[in-house]
């Protein structure tokens, strides 16, 4: 099938993927934290008659250098694109970070009809690498709608870190926001009539 590829480079950098024979779907396709344009995995979704698109949502020109505060309007703006382009039903498929932004991302859009998310997290992570000074590691979430941070869960410091507030990459732990126990489940009893748990 041959599919015609528009290369983006405002608001954000992309590429606008449109089959010969276009479906009714749009499907925006967002990376995980590398943030990079997902431009083949765009290219099998065209190939099955999809009207395609993935962006750089982070670390390309005028955006933050990490994952910090980054706009949900980010992708409802990608999403605006996409609508033009005459589709009538828009999902999003994301892996890891790009499938925290894609189910984020749906809650404040109801243009959204359905989600893919690869490897999601069922909750809102804190900021990952730099904010947008590219050199501080400030204690903030990766996302924010309407210019107010999202609530998130902090990620944990290394041990040994610098004093600087700065975060070392990878291994990070999540931080209890409430020291509560965890208890276990009892343990089953086996029905020795039975011969299995109950």
């Amino acid at each position: 099938m041959n599919m015609d590829e528009q290369e983006l480079t405002e608001p954000w950098e992309g590429v606008l993927i449109t089959p010969d024979v276009v479906g009714h779907t749009g499907v925006l396709v967002l990376a995980g934290s590398s943030g990079r344009i997902d431009r083949e995995r765009a290219r099998i979704l065209a190939r099955e008659g999809m009207t395609t698109m993935s962006i750089r949502w982070f670390g390309g020109p005028g955006q933050s250098p990490g994952i910090c505060e980054i706009p949900l309007e980010t992708f409802v703006s990608a999403i605006d694109l996409l609508e033009s382009t005459g589709v009538r039903r828009i999902c999003l498929l994301g892996s890891s970070k790009g499938a925290e932004a894609a189910l984020l991302t749906s809650i404040h859009d109801s243009r959204v009809d359905g989600v893919v998310a690869m490897s999601p997290t069922s909750v809102v992570w804190g900021n990952v690498g730099p904010g947008r000074d590219g050199r501080h590691h400030p204690y903030r979430s990766s996302w924010t709608w309407k210019g107010q941070s999202l609530p998130f869960v902090p990620l944990r410091r290394r041990l040994g870190s610098p004093a600087t507030g700065e975060r070392s990459g990878g291994h990070s732990r999540l931080v209890r926001a409430q020291r509560a126990d965890v208890r276990r489940p009892p343990p089953r009893r086996r029905d020795p009539h039975r011969g299995d748990q109950s």
